[in-house]
């Protein structure tokens, strides 16, 4: 069991995250970052549209409905598995295919140019808010639709391991787009 970090903690670490991504970007070619081995699996192009819009407009945009106190209620509980989460500072290591009924269209890449930019955004604004962050009561909160009921601070650590989560991922994309474009086969 792990002790909940502070806001400025989770902002050092995201930050940290989120330039590992951005210095990634450097790594890849074209081709390698908008490579699909498969139909069911996303490029690394899909994964980055994946991080920028889940940041932008689910993480950061509850964090505003917390501080706000706008679009969620005063108290509400975490589920099983947000509890479970938070307990063990991070998601676990598991594939998740979210179920086709709550998923939206396939994400479609940007440029590697235009994440850099847009990366850069956000540990921006992820940045501003970690004062408001610290000193938010904690009563307010908005729904996660997996986790349950989450205040401003939780929203924000959620933010963090969803970033941490893909780590995975990334290195999982990385080494099937190397092996296809080095002409090897896996």
């Amino acid at each position: 069991m792990t002790t909940q970090k502070t806001p400025t903690e989770i902002s050092t670490i995201f930050t940290e995250l989120m330039n590992g991504y951005m210095a990634a970007l450097d790594r890849y070619t074209d081709e390698q970052f908008f490579y699909k081995s498969d139909p069911e699996v996303w490029s690394l192009g899909q994964m980055y549209e994946h991080l920028f819009t889940s940041s932008n407009y689910f993480f950061l945009a509850n964090i505003a409905r917390c501080l706000e106190q706008r679009k969620g209620q005063i108290g509400g509980d975490k589920n099983k598995w947000g509890d479970n989460i938070f307990q063990y500072g991070g998601m676990p290591p598991i594939k998740v295919k979210v179920p086709e009924a709550v998923r939206g269209p396939e994400p479609v890449a940007k440029s590697r140019d235009e994440y850099r930019v847009l990366f850069a955004k956000i540990v921006s604004d992820a940045q501003s808010i970690t004062e408001a962050v610290a000193n938010d009561a904690g009563e307010y909160k908005a729904m996660h639709p997996a986790f349950g009921w989450l205040n401003a601070h939780e929203w924000y650590h959620c933010m963090e391991m969803h970033h941490r989560h893909h780590l995975r991922q990334q290195q999982e994309l990385e080494e099937l787009s190397d092996s296809t474009t080095r002409g090897t086969t896996r």
